[in-house]
C-alpha cells in the first residue's frame, strides 16, 4: 500500500530549531523526523512513498537524495503551500492510484504497531487513526480534537470544546475521500479535517504517537524516542 506524506507547510513555530528549513528534517533517532516516519511505514510493509512538498521543497528533495531514499519516492509540489493542507491531498489524486493508500502528516510520529493496526483494518471505509486516551496526549490545546459516536466521527477540529479522542494524523483513504475533500474545497474549506466524514479506527493499547509542532513537543519527542520507533 502506497503512503502519501504531506510535507508542504512552514512549521514556523520551530524555526528556532530548524533555521527556517522544513521541520520534518529536524534530527531524530538515526536520521530525521521524516526518515523515522518513512522507516516506521517501511516496517509495516510500505515500499513506495509520495511526498508533497511546498515550503523549503529543495531541502526535502536534496535530503531524500543524499539519504539514499530517492528510488522509492515520488515528489509532488504544492505551490499553494500557504493554504489549507487539503489542497496537498488533492494533488496526489492521480498518483495515489486505485484503491486504498495511507496518508501521514510529516510531523506526526506514530509507532509501527498503530500503523499496522490501521493498515490491516478490515473495513471498506475511509479510516482515521485516533487516540481515546485524551488525558495522556502531549500538548492537548494544539491537538486536533475528535468527537466519536461509536466508531463514527461526528465532529473534528482544533477548537472543539466537547471531544473524546484525538486525531493522530494518519489516515487510510481511497478515491472517495478526494470527492469529499473536493466538495469541502469548493465551499472554501481547505483543511484535511474538513474532508473527514468517514469511519475511524482507535489506537491500539500501548502504542504512542506525537505531533511535533512546537519546540516543547520536539524536546519531548527526543526525550522519548523509544516510543515512536
Amino acid at each position: 500500500m502506497k503512503t502519501v506524506i504531506i510535507a508542504a507547510g512552514v512549521g514556523s513555530r520551530l524555526w528556532s530549531h530548524t533555521d527556517q528549513v522544513p521541520k520534518t528534517l529536524l534530527p531524530f533517532g538515526q536520521g530525521t523526523i521524516l526518515s523515522q516516519i518513512m522507516s516506521n511505514f517501511t516496517r509495516i510493509g510500505v515500499s513506495e512513498f509520495v511526498i508533497v512538498v511546498g515550503f523549503g521543497a529543495k531541502h526535502i528533495v536534496e535530503y531524500i537524495a543524499t539519504a539514499g531514499l530517492g528510488p522509492r519516492v515520488t515528489f509532488v509540489e504544492n505551490q499553494d503551500w500557504q493554504r489549507g493542507n487539503g489542497l496537498s491531498v488533492q494533488l496526489v489524486r492521480w498518483i495515489a492510484g486505485v484503491g486504498s493508500f495511507l496518508l501521514s502528516m510529516s510531523d506526526h510520529l506514530v509507532a509501527p504497531p498503530a500503523l499496522a493496526h490501521l493498515m490491516a483494518a478490515r473495513s471498506d471505509q475511509n479510516l482515521l487513526l485516533v487516540d481515546p486516551r485524551v488525558e495522556d496526549v502531549f500538548d492537548l490545546p494544539d491537538a486536533t480534537k475528535v468527537m466519536l459516536e461509536g466508531t463514527h466521527i461526528t465532529d473534528i477540529g482544533k477548537e472543539l470544546v466537547d471531544f473524546n479522542a484525538i486525531d493522530c494524523g494518519v489516515f487510510r483513504l481511497d478515491e472517495r475521500f478526494f470527492e469529499a475533500m473536493g466538495c469541502a474545497i469548493r465551499h472554501g474549506k481547505e483543511s484535511i479535517s474538513e474532508g473527514v466524514h468517514h469511519l475511524i479506527k482507535l489506537l491500539p493499547e500501548g502504542s504512542h504517537w506525537i505531533d511535533v509542532d512546537t519546540p516543547e513537543a520536539y524536546e519531548y519527542a527526543l526525550a522519548h524516542q523509544q516510543w515512536y520507533v
